[in-house]
């Protein structure tokens, strides 16, 4: 019998973290997280050069089976375009014990900006079955935040706009990207399994709310209306 989502709501959430493509560098936020966090772990999205969509949802999906807990995914940049993959791929069933998902930097491959994601067009154009936030950035060169706020709207999301971010890459000096940990607290807190607020469709309003902005430089924050 599959796991209905909030079947086990005494279980604290586990969070599932999808790199992105160029995840092994020194210095990587996601890996940190992995390393400190006894309720992060790392789903392993092999070391193609050119990402293959439907190989990733697989990896996804079978990193996912056999979790007696809530789950929490959160992907970077081509991690992020794999939950969108998967959500809008597996039924509804296979989606029941994903409590929300955190998009950061998810990417456009209708942008050319990275040929590496074109294995990812077209994204997918349903609602999410579950609550989840994209976050962009100001400057980010793979994502404008226009583009990244239609995402959200397309897919039900809420919207998280940082500052000068960049791709939220090793190589754009965040660090150990504190903020972006208590954006994943703070999202955590908000659909955590018994949180009437965010299992209702409408509930997603809210996703936002009481997330203060972060980033390097000047940063604001727009959430979905």
């Amino acid at each position: 019998m599959a796991t209905t989502r909030f079947e086990h709501p005494s279980a604290a959430p586990l969070t599932l973290l999808l790199p992105d493509l160029d995840g092994g560098e020194r210095g990587y936020w996601l890996r940190h997280w992995v390393d400190t966090r006894i309720d992060c772990r790392l789903v392993d999205l092999g070391q193609a050069r050119v990402p293959d969509r439907n190989s990733l949802v697989t990896r996804l999906d079978h990193a996912l089976r056999g979790l007696d807990a809530p789950v929490i995914l959160v992907g970077h940049g081509v991690g992020a375009l794999t939950i969108a993959a998967w959500a809008g791929l597996i039924s509804s069933e296979s989606e029941a014990a994903v409590a929300g998902a955190l998009l950061i930097a998810p990417g456009d491959p209708a942008a050319d900006a990275d040929p590496r994601l074109s294995d990812f067009a077209p994204l997918p154009s349903a609602i999410f079955s579950f609550p989840a936030l994209v976050v962009a950035s100001d400057d980010d060169p793979s994502l404008s935040p226009d583009r990244a706020f239609s995402l959200a709207r397309q897919w039900g999301a809420g919207f998280a706009r940082f500052g000068a971010c960049g791709h939220f890459a090793p190589a754009d000096g965040l660090g150990w990207w504190p903020e972006g940990e208590e954006l994943l607290d703070r999202f955590i807190d908000l659909v955590e399994p018994g949180h009437a607020q965010v299992q209702a469709r409408g509930g997603l309003d809210q996703l936002g709310q009481g997330l203060p902005p972060h980033g390097r430089g000047s940063s604001s924050s727009l959430f979905r209306p």
